[in-house]
């Protein structure tokens, strides 16, 4: 009788422990799909130091947006030619997303998608 009792609970015990591991298995898969899908949210862009922006982005931030923070800066390099991509707080209090060329020209995000659907 204490031999059926004890392979019972080292059979339990065996079932329970399975089922752990495979519960932190599913639990690591999420996070690593979150890092992914996080990674290409940002559309190649990488962080920066707000410091590290050009000075003619940051005038143009001071000219055309007075008063706002800048609480984020990414920086892009394509064929050549850097693209800023800038977080700001407006003096209202307004979150916005900007588009910068290393000039301190703005881009604009919409147009330029509009453009590349109409080539096609």
């Amino acid at each position: 009788m204490k031999k059926i009792c004890l392979t019972v609970l080292a059979a339990s015990a065996l079932i329970f422990s399975t089922q752990t591991v495979s519960a932190q298995e599913v639990a690591q898969a999420n996070v690593e799909v979150e890092e992914t899908v996080t990674q290409r949210v940002q559309d190649d862009f990488r962080q920066i130091e707000i410091e590290e922006l050009p000075a003619e982005v940051q005038q143009a931030v001071e000219r055309d947006f007075a008063g706002a923070t800048i609480a984020e800066a990414h920086v892009k390099e394509h064929e050549g030619e850097q693209k800023f991509k800038l977080k700001v707080t407006t003096a209202e209090g307004e979150e916005k997303e900007l588009y910068a060329d290393a000039q301190g020209n703005w881009i604009d995000k919409e147009k330029k998608h509009d453009e590349n659907q109409d080539q096609e």
